[in-house]
């Protein structure tokens, strides 16, 4: 065992015995499936599979500790993956000191933490590791427990199918509200020895609200005592200066918007503002933005309430709508408005131009290209947007213009609220909106308006519009939104109170020079309706406003 000095190693049930190992709470089940598995005389290795931060290191760890009183008599031997490093560089030990080192071990259980990483994407380490490992994992006396994330092991099995049914696979999943919180008062506890800063459960709770909220945090629990951590040291530092160690200062919840706020680039004031808060103004709010629009601001709105207050399926996305109408009434802006106002940032809306997608094989654009094919790497479009921003609303620009194949990704979203990447991982979609956009039934919508019909009735959807949508989309993918979304053709009234409305936004952009315009209601108004086109929507009118404006503006600041 001389060439074993050599590698990095930890004993972990002499750092239990030494104290040093803390227990955890929760687990119970997995930890009893751990000691099961590396009891048995074949196939007695584990897999620890789950997202990082889930708490793969803590569980391994727990079982070492709980080892001593579970009747495991040998060793249990942690390597550090730093150790194998040398395989893919010039100095260090070389393959066959390796396979002699290892080869030399007693009977124990051998942990390699983070294996995932060590290996992931990388064909040739794979190879070297499964030569090194595959005969220990074949040996009745040694037990491998390795750990690795889902799409790590994902690609292990697919490069190395022999190696992985040699061991016992235990996926992890969350642990429940009430153990996340134990635990997160458990590390307040351990930090509270270090730091005079008290933690109370109503901090700890919203902590834990905000990291459900935002998965763009991390996984839990590490994302929350990441987060309970920095809050202390902010607490700490904004301690009054007569302060003393002994004097113990608290965190408050503005020391956790204040974190979370700096994490997420979400605005402070826009982050301590409640659902319900929210909810009961999102209809006035879009109204503000976007005019003319009520009734399908309204269902739009309608829709995404019942959601947030949990009346909706919890396994689809929040809001999923169709919306159909002429060009510029309005569409996307709702879609801007609707996603700043739900989740807060300009980087929560994603929008993707669905022209581009005309051919079957661009799939590979939005999810990501399989294993072995070119751009595995990269991922795709749509699912690396929406696990970056969990949060966010996705808006599916001219969605007609698409291969009829790309529509079965979004059969896939819009029943389970999930998708599954050319990496193998699954992406949630469950806190996203999703609006697609389509230029189908315009002539239809358009001649309605004119003639004085309800285009919103249902009589107008079934008899004129759905012939034209069932031309281009199956049946089957019509029926899993949750609306149809209808903006009309704007008018005369509708394209003035517009024109004012970006007036006042100038206005605004210039008002560290105090410019205001005077408006002669009768020149405005008929300048307007030599612009109104419901072809055109607002475009010509905002088009009209800008360019006469600015070159006011322009003239003024000069002279």
């Amino acid at each position: 065992m001389s060439d074993f000095s050599k590698i990095i190693y930890y004993d972990l049930r002499w750092e239990a015995l030494q104290g040093r190992l803390q227990p955890i709470i929760g687990r119970t089940e997995e930890l009893a499936r751990i000691s099961r598995v590396t009891k048995r005389r074949l196939h007695n290795n584990c897999f620890v599979v789950g997202p990082s931060g889930i708490g793969k290191t803590a569980l391994v760890r727990e079982w070492a500790r709980h080892s001593q009183h579970s009747g495991y008599a040998g060793h249990i031997i942690q390597l550090d993956s730093e150790s194998f490093q040398a395989l893919n560089a010039s100095a260090g030990l070389p393959l066959q000191k390796y396979k002699e080192a290892l080869s030399a071990l007693p009977d124990c259980a051998l942990v390699i933490d983070d294996f995932g990483q060590l290996i992931h994407n990388k064909p040739a380490i794979l190879h070297i590791m499964a030569q090194l490992l595959k005969p220990l994992a074949e040996k009745p006396g040694i037990q491998l427990v390795l750990t690795a994330d889902e799409r790590e092991y994902k690609w292990l099995a697919e490069q190395q199918p022999g190696f992985i049914n040699l061991f016992e696979t235990l996926p992890l999943k969350s642990q429940s509200p009430a153990e996340q919180l134990a635990i997160l008062n458990q590390a307040a506890k351990n930090f509270r020895r270090k730091a005079s800063v008290e933690a109370g459960e109503a901090q700890l709770r919203l902590i834990l609200q905000l990291c459900e909220r935002f998965a763009s945090l991390g996984q839990l629990p590490q994302a929350a005592i990441n987060i309970l951590d920095e809050a202390i040291a902010l607490a700490q530092v904004q301690q009054p200066a007569n302060g003393t160690p002994a004097t113990a200062s608290a965190i408050t919840d503005n020391h956790v918007y204040r974190i979370v706020a700096d994490k997420t680039n979400i605005p402070l004031n826009q982050l301590k503002i409640t659902d319900k808060e929210l909810l009961k103004t999102l209809e006035r709010d879009l109204g503000q933005g976007v005019l003319g629009q009520a009734p399908a601001i309204g269902q739009i709105a309608a829709i995404i309430k019942r959601a947030k207050l949990g009346l909706k399926n919890p396994r689809r996305p929040l809001g999923s709508f169709l919306v159909l109408g002429p060009s510029g009434v309005g569409k996307t802006e709702t879609a801007k408005l609707l996603a700043n106002k739900i989740f807060g940032k300009k980087e929560s809306f994603i929008r993707i131009d669905m022209s581009e997608f005309g051919q079957a094989h661009t799939v590979s654009r939005l999810i990501g290209a399989p294993a072995g094919y070119v751009g595995f790497d990269a991922g795709g479009g749509l699912t690396n947007a929406v696990k970056q921003q969990p949060y966010s609303l996705v808006l599916l620009d001219e969605i007609e213009k698409a291969n009829p194949k790309i529509f079965d990704i979004f059969l896939q979203i819009l029943d389970d609220g999930r998708l599954t990447s050319g990496q193998g991982e699954t992406v949630d979609f469950t806190q996203t909106i999703l609006m697609a956009t389509s230029n189908l039934g315009v002539r239809e919508i358009i001649d309605g308006f004119k003639n004085g019909e309800d285009i919103y009735g249902e009589d107008f959807l079934r008899q004129r519009l759905m012939p034209a949508l069932t031309a281009a989309f199956r049946l089957e993918f019509l029926n899993r939104f949750d609306a149809v979304i209808i903006f009309k053709p704007l008018d005369a009234d509708d394209l003035l109170d517009i024109a004012k409305l970006e007036i006042r936004k100038i206005e605004d952009r210039v008002a560290q020079h105090n410019i205001k315009f005077a408006l002669d209601q009768k020149i405005l108004s008929a300048k307007i309706q030599q612009l109104a086109d419901p072809r055109f929507g607002a475009r010509p009118v905002k088009r009209f406003v800008e360019e006469t404006c600015e070159t006011l503006i322009s003239q003024k600041l000069l002279s």
